[in-house]
Parts: structure tokens; sequence; C-alpha cells
């Protein structure tokens, strides 16, 4: 290989010198001393991804990427050369072509010889893992070592990934909600009012306690965490607890069917019932804020509140269910700006309404409304239960069934009928708790969502 080296440098240092042995007057030249990559990039790439075809069959698409969207970092001092946008998901980068401007000449290490040796730049190179490059300065008095290391997702990036875990046993779940970084599941274990607690990472391992000081009769579907504490509404009053477990009477106002928004951002809480609809800064002392709209739901309830894309100082809240105890048609979809003084109601007269599930229940995630649960209708057709996300990009006023090959409900949930809850914690994972004979703890998240920034 010495040799090899030594007559390509030979080679080079005669293109440059360029002496001339006939001429009295011969030019003197300095060989560079510098070994150095001064650029680096790659060709077109190729990426493979899924999809569906127009009969719902699934397929494999193919397509040209240009490299220019995926730009090299080059660390002298450390020698790394690398991408740190990564390639999309699928990309081969088995045999690519790379183009490297440099100072001296290159040469690549080859594991099977041990050595490194001279190649073309024309040639195409096998970047599944890193691979050494030695350059020499044309003088030969130095030369410095660089690895490449051309990064792909290792995971599909929108791909709704999922893991089931353990539910506490015999637990019927009413609601779920993050409180002081752990997951709460509200429900009963043979009729006695529970919490179970765990934490957010991993496996969940769930500590039951049953709850003092609220009637059999409280609404723990309607738990909702507002100014470090939790509230929910038992016997027309509200309810509030500093731990999840204790609980006590948080305010005098009587006749509350239902608490309807909280935001920490906006620094409001909001209940409904007989005196219309209130708002408090404290959960203690309420204003009146309007009359109980007609149609206004308060069964059923999916709560949530976001700051605007384009103006994260406005607050939007969502309140989304129904208007009769038996939660039976089509579901109502509210709204309200934190610079409005009225709630506003959804037409749903555009042929794409919210679906009326058994069970419906309403996330935010991805900035969208995810709208799923048990059988149903949508559209005018019945569906079965757990048979796809409804999403709505445009905060609740068209929902459209999730047609996405990468974002889909868990297969082992599709059919299933019992009573669950779901919510998102705060590390973008969304949490399905089913009960019956095959409970579980669904957790899942669009890849992209956990990447370290």
């Amino acid at each position: 290989m010495k040799q090899k080296l030594a007559i390509y440098l030979a080679a080079l240092v005669m293109l440059f010198t360029g002496v001339s042995c006939m001429s009295d007057d011969e030019e003197t030249v300095v060989l560079s001393p510098y070994a150095m990559v001064t650029s680096f990039s790659i060709g077109n790439i190729k990426s493979s991804y899924h999809a569906f075809t127009s009969t719902g069959e699934d397929t494999t698409v193919v397509r040209t990427l240009s490299s220019a969207l995926y730009p090299f970092t080059i660390n002298h001092s450390t020698g790394e050369i690398f991408n740190a946008d990564s390639l999309p998901f699928g990309t081969n980068v088995s045999k690519l072509v790379m183009n490297m401007s440099l100072k001296g000449v290159a040469c690549i290490y080859t594991d099977s010889t041990g050595t490194f040796d001279y190649f073309s730049m024309a040639d195409s190179i096998d970047f599944t893992v890193p691979r050494k490059f030695r350059i020499y300065s044309a003088d030969k008095g130095y030369e410095r070592d660089y690895t490449v290391t051309v990064n792909v997702h290792k995971v599909e990036p929108e791909l709704l990934s999922w893991n089931k875990y353990s539910a506490p046993e015999d637990f019927l779940p009413s609601c779920a909600v993050e409180f002081c970084g752990e997951m709460k599941l509200f429900g009963s274990v043979a009729g006695t009012l529970s919490v179970a607690s765990a934490g957010l990472a991993g496996e969940p391992a769930w500590e039951l306690s049953p709850l003092s000081g609220l009637p059999v009769t409280a609404k723990l579907a309607n738990v909702q965490q507002f100014g470090g504490s939790l509230y929910t509404v038992a016997e027309g009053s509200l309810y509030i607890s500093a731990d999840a477990v204790n609980w006590a009477v948080a305010s005098q106002e009587s006749g509350v069917v239902a608490i309807v928004g909280a935001s920490d951002a906006d620094g409001k809480i909001w209940i409904a019932g007989e005196q219309g609809v209130k708002y408090s800064t404290d959960g203690a002392s309420f204003e009146p804020a309007q009359e109980l709209p007609a149609g206004f739901p308060l069964y059923g309830l999916s709560l949530s509140s976001y700051p605007l894309l384009h103006n994260r100082n406005i607050i939007r809240y969502m309140l989304i269910g129904y208007t009769t105890p038996e939660m039976n048609g089509e579901p109502a979809v509210w709204s309200r700006l934190s610079t409005e003084n009225d709630w506003v109601l959804y037409d749903s007269g555009n042929g794409f309404a919210c679906p009326s599930l058994k069970g419906l229940s309403v996330v935010r995630y991805d900035n969208s409304l995810y709208a799923f649960g048990s059988s149903g209708v949508a559209g005018g057709e019945s569906i079965g239960a757990f048979s796809s996300f409804f999403v709505s990009k445009d905060n609740g006023i068209v929902w459209k069934a999730s047609e996405n090959y990468y974002q889909r409900l868990p297969k082992e949930l599709a059919g299933n009928e019992s009573q669950f809850v779901a919510t998102v914690d705060s590390a973008n994972y969304i949490w399905i708790v089913n009960s019956g004979s095959d409970a579980g703890v669904w957790k899942g998240i669009i890849n992209r969502l956990g990447f370290k920034k």
C-alpha cells in the first residue's frame, strides 16, 4: 500500500511542480503542507416508506431526496464528519457516492487489510457503518484522520409506536390525569373509589389507594387539574385534592354539574350547571360568565386547553361531550378563546362531525385533536370499536378518519367494548387504559415527538 501511495504522491508532485529540465530558469514550487477536508456531501439519496394504495393495501413507495436537505458538519478538532439531521428511515446508504473537497490526498481505511488505501471519488462507498479516511499533505509531511458517519433514522419518525403494560388489577377506570410527575388513574375497585398511581417513564408500577372525603356518587370521569390541585364534582359541589387521595369541598357553589374547562396558562377554571357557566381564578370564588347555552355539553366530557400556534398568549379551550346523561346522539363541540367572553358551538353541518362513539375520548396531540372510542356512528355509518382515529386539524370543525399508514390504534384493541380512559402526558405519550378480562395499559408515541432536540 505504501508503494501505491508513494507513486500517487509522486505523480501529484509532478503535476503541481511543473519543473522543466530544458530551461535554465527553473521554477521552484513549495508543496502544500496542509491535510484537511474542506467540504463534504453525498449524492442524491433514495428512501422508501410505507403507504396505502387506493384499495387500502399496504405498499412501499421509493422516493429520491436531494442531499442538499441534509448538510454535513466537519469538526476538524475531533476529526468527525456527520449529518446532524438524520436521513429518512429506510434510506439505503450501502452504496453512496460522496463529494469531498480537500487539501491533500485522501485514502480510505480498509477493514480487511487494516490499511489506508487510495480510492476514486467516483466509487460508491458503504456507509452503513462509520468510515475512516486519512488525508496526506502534498509535501508528505503531515496527515490527518477523519471519521465519516452518515446518520439515518433507526425508526420511522411518523410511526405511532405502541407498547402494552399491565393495568391495575380489577380496576374500573374513569379518568386519567398526569399530576405531580405521575399518572393518576381514578376509578373503582369492587365499588370502592380509588386512585392508582405510577411513574410516567417505562413500565407503570401501580400503587392503589382508596379515596377519602368524596361521596360515592362523585364524577371521577370529570377530574381536572388546576393550580397545582385536582378538582372534581360530586352531588352538585366542587371538590379539591392536593394529593389525589384526600378530598374536601372547594367552593360554596351549588348546582354544579361539570367542570367544563381548566387552564393554568389562562389562570381560570370553569364550571357549568344550574347557575349557568362560571369561572374562577382560585377554585373557590366563582364569577358568572353567561347563562347556560342551549345544547351545552355536560356529560361524557373531553376537555383540553392550549395556546394558539400563531399567538401563544391566547388560550383556546375545547369542550366536547353530550347534552344528556344518556350520552345519545351526536357529541357537541364547543370552544372559547381566552380573549372572548362566551363559549361558541361549532356547527356540525359540514358532513364531517365529531363521531358519536361509546366512551368517546378526545385528546390534544401533535397540534391536532384525536377522537376515538368503542363502537358507534361516524358520518352516518356504523363503525367498530377502536377502528380508527378521527382527527381534526382545525380545532374541532372537521373530523376525518385517519388514513395514515403510520398513525393507528393498537390492533389488540380492535372490537374491544370494555370501559377505558385515555390521556396524553407531558412526554408526548398517549395512554389508553381499558378494563375487563383483557385489561391493559397502552402507551403510544409518534416517534419524532420522542426524539431528543
